[in-house]
């Protein structure tokens, strides 16, 4: 195994360790973690939650999964992050959990607020290009940018999209640090899956201050956005399209929307922040998306990563 392999975590503080990770991204790779990780070492692991644990399946799933890490690593203190309260309530008959949206862990100072201008698209959706997304829904819209690279297992459908839209601009990958720019480019970003997590791109969306079209969904995206700027559609493509023409029409001050998400951010980042602090004894730096999921430079890899290991 590569010294550089790293496994995707990201350690907050070293003494006491406290580590942050999604939560499908450690119980499905414990086998790889407990040769990384002395067994009787104590530990604090934040979980994120990547897909709705209000889902009965995906819930007993977490349970089994926690059960078997708790056996691995009986010294360590397991906290998830639920996107809902609803997730919390569930999560909380076997596990110690927190209603913190992933979201929360944005870095503002990477989005550039978008000008009150002519934009040059209508909508921006940025996700990948899988079933799940459901960009069909986005198919009538005239004036399109669709940020999002596929699997090769995805190909097909990324077929079927470009085919359905040859109207749209696509854009296979933006590197981190443009993609508030390009957000600021449009009058509104979609989220249109009817079950994923909280989606990273709706807080992204809102720190560029554009208002969001959105539907009905499990995952929780939509705790963080400001009730004035979102509006759902329904599961169809006339709908959304509606809704786009709606805010490219009555555009919002994206001020007031950056504003509005920043404030429903803040009671659940400073209880992260607390509780994070409580435990190393000394404030501790939350890094953008808690350095989980990020491009990192080798040197912070290096820092804050667990490498993998073939003992």
């Amino acid at each position: 195994m590569s010294f550089l392999n790293y496994l995707p975590a990201y350690i907050l503080n070293h003494s006491p360790k406290i580590v942050a990770a999604f939560e499908m991204d450690f119980l499905r790779n414990l086998s790889s973690f407990s040769k990384a990780i002395p067994e009787k070492e104590r530990f604090t692991m934040l979980l994120s939650l990547g897909w709705s644990a209000e889902l009965p399946e995906v819930l007993a799933d977490l349970k089994n999964r926690i059960a078997d890490a708790r056996k691995i690593f009986p010294e360590a203190r397991f906290i998830f992050l639920a996107n809902t309260p609803a997730e919390a309530a569930n999560i909380r008959e076997f596990c110690e959990v927190y209603t913190v949206n992933h979201n929360v862990f944005l870095d503002p100072r990477r989005y550039p607020v978008a000008k009150k201008k002519q934009k040059k698209f209508h909508a921006l959706y940025i996700a990948r290009i899988t079933p799940f997304k459901r960009h069909f829904l986005a198919e009538k819209i005239e004036n399109l940018h669709l940020i999002g690279d596929y699997a090769a297992k995805e190909e097909e459908y990324f077929k079927q999209v470009i085919a359905r839209m040859p109207h749209a601009v696509w854009s296979r990958k933006v590197p981190a640090f443009f993609i508030g720019g390009k957000i600021c480019e449009s009058a509104c970003g979609l989220a249109l899956s009817a079950v994923e997590g909280a989606m990273f791109s709706c807080g992204e969306y809102s720190l560029c201050g554009i208002p969001v079209v959105n539907t009905v969904n499990l995952g929780g995206r939509d705790t963080l956005l400001p009730d004035f700027a979102f509006r759902y559609a329904e599961d169809n493509a006339d709908s959304v399209a509606e809704k786009v023409e709606y805010f490219v029409h009555d555009p919002i001050d994206p001020m007031e929307i950056r504003d509005g998400f920043l404030r429903l951010v803040q009671p659940q980042k400073a209880l992260v922040q607390d509780l994070v602090n409580s435990i190393a004894g000394k404030k501790v730096y939350l890094p953008h998306k808690l350095g989980i999921r990020c491009g990192l430079l080798p040197h912070i890899k290096f820092l804050h990563g667990i490498r993998a290991t073939d003992r």
